[in-house]
């Protein structure tokens, strides 16, 4: 547990860009938080514009908590306490956690991941190439089931707590999944990042940046921050690699199947419970064997491949490190059912990811039957998209709820239907996913395979005024099938 942290208010304020300072400085903060329920004597307050709440409306409830401090945007005076004002309250308080934790990042080989899709998959091999007790994680199934944490990329506050609690624990590595998100709101702001690596950029959260341009954008920030003694690992397959090179004043270490990538695979078997290749490094040949299937997969090793590299590490430590690592949960996970046919569980839940998981089902079954649905108050722009890819690929598909969060179910469900109506494909839509998942099991004979997308390790479902409690593989053995 980290041991309790106590920073004199005039040397926080020296590591944070402001415009403007009201009250006194001599005081001491004990505890920075912007949530103002947590706010407690002694706390320094951080006001947040967001786009439901604004927490320059909450001040005076952190104040009579006994926040002693507060930051925000607003020229305000507000009465008893110092008030600070910075330009952008997301970017403060990035600094002031960086700050009050002591830049814990600097003292761990810190690694962030990039992409639309393998971040997780990539984490997770990091970790394991690099050692699990040596290395902290923070990735999408890590603070979703260990730490309550939604977001891929939390908040600047748990990253700086966490790599603290990391190095005082006597962790040497840390491992972060790096979204979009996470970058534009500052989430990794003062993160001493020795490597970032860029997995690639499909059509994804377009309702926050609008154009792809906007998104890979957003992306770069993390290479634009890297020095010239940090790396940046790039899938030169992907084609906006150029764009991550362009960017960014750190050393370069490409991968992929290309043969001009530095790290390159050949000689490629991919089966349904394993992928064997060949593996080119500048360090010389490797042969890795991995229960991770897939095409895609093998870019993640790639990719890992070179976080270990990195790192310094051998080419047999590295594959000890692969070979350890069986599965990740809620990826390709496949299951035989009872009744011959197979089922697998995949968090596949942009229309990039979707297509590359059915295709690289495709010559292994007589059928692929997919479920799957999309989430809500996230880009709509997907949602005729992936209806389109699985009546496509599919050779049959149920459309169905993932996490309808505030919007209607039944609305989201039509707005796929758009895209599997324009070719004429197979379908239906049934909206509860346990019916739908229950729908699929019976249309499937053996030789079959029911892939089930969208949530993967998610352990509930989100609707408007409730969450319940729901997991496609628990629901599974619930039902008797695997």
């Amino acid at each position: 547990m980290l041991t309790h942290t106590i920073m004199r208010l005039a040397a926080l304020l020296q590591e944070v860009e402001h415009l403007a300072v009201s009250g006194e400085l001599e005081g001491e903060v004990s505890r920075i938080t912007a949530d103002s329920c947590t706010a407690e004597p002694g706390a320094l307050f951080v006001a947040i514009p967001g786009s439901k709440r604004d927490g320059h409306d909450y001040i005076e409830g952190a104040i009579s908590r006994g926040a002693a401090v507060v930051v925000g945007e607003r020229d305000l005076n507000p009465q008893n306490v110092t008030y600070i004002q910075v330009a952008d309250s997301r970017r403060a308080l990035a600094e002031l956690a960086a700050a009050f934790y002591g830049y814990p990042t600097k003292n761990l080989f810190t690694v962030g991941i990039t992409g639309t899709k393998g971040k997780t998959t990539v984490a997770h091999l990091a970790q394991s190439i690099l050692g699990e007790r040596e290395t902290e994680l923070i990735s999408t199934i890590v603070n979703n089931l260990e730490r309550g944490i939604v977001n891929t990329t939390p908040d600047p506050l748990a990253i700086q707590r966490i790599a603290c609690e990391a190095l005082q624990g006597g962790k040497e590595n840390f491992v972060l999944e790096v979204s979009a998100h996470g970058l534009s709101q500052f989430r990794v702001h003062r993160v001493d990042f020795d490597v970032a690596v860029f997995t690639g950029l499909s059509h994804d959260h377009l309702d926050y940046y609008g154009t792809l341009e906007d998104y890979l954008k957003a992306k770069l920030q993390l290479f634009t921050s890297l020095r010239s003694h940090n790396l940046a690992i790039v899938n030169l397959d992907d084609p906006h690699s150029r764009r991550v090179i362009e960017a960014t004043a750190a050393r370069i270490l490409t991968y992929g199947l290309s043969p001009e990538a530095a790290i390159q695979a050949d000689r490629i078997r991919l089966e349904l419970d394993r992928s064997r290749f060949l593996v080119h490094t500048p360090k010389g040949e490797i042969a890795i064997e991995t229960g991770l299937p897939g095409e895609f997969n093998v870019y993640n090793i790639l990719a890992a491949i070179g976080v270990g590299l990195a790192h310094g590490l051998e080419l047999e430590e590295i594959k000890r490190g692969i070979e350890r690592l069986k599965r990740v949960e809620g990826r390709f996970e496949r299951f035989g059912a009872k009744d011959g046919f197979d089922i697998v569980i995949d968090f596949a839940h942009s229309p990039d990811a979707l297509e590359k998981m059915i295709k690289a089902l495709r010559p292994h079954y007589r059928r692929v039957i997919t479920v799957f649905g999309c989430g809500g108050e996230s880009d709509w722009l997907k949602r005729p998209v992936m209806g389109e890819i699985s009546g496509r690929l599919s050779d049959y598909t149920i459309i169905t709820s993932d996490n309808p969060k505030s919007e209607d179910p039944p609305k989201i469900v039509q707005e796929i239907e758009r895209g599997i109506k324009e070719i004429g494909a197979a379908y239906e839509a049934i909206i509860e996913r346990r019916a739908a998942i229950r729908r699929a099991l019976k249309l499937a004979r053996p030789g079959d395979v029911v892939l089930i997308a969208g949530k993967g390790h998610e352990r509930t479902q989100v609707f408007a005024d409730h969450e319940e409690e729901f997991n496609d593989r628990e629901f599974l053995h619930r039902e008797g099938v695997i």
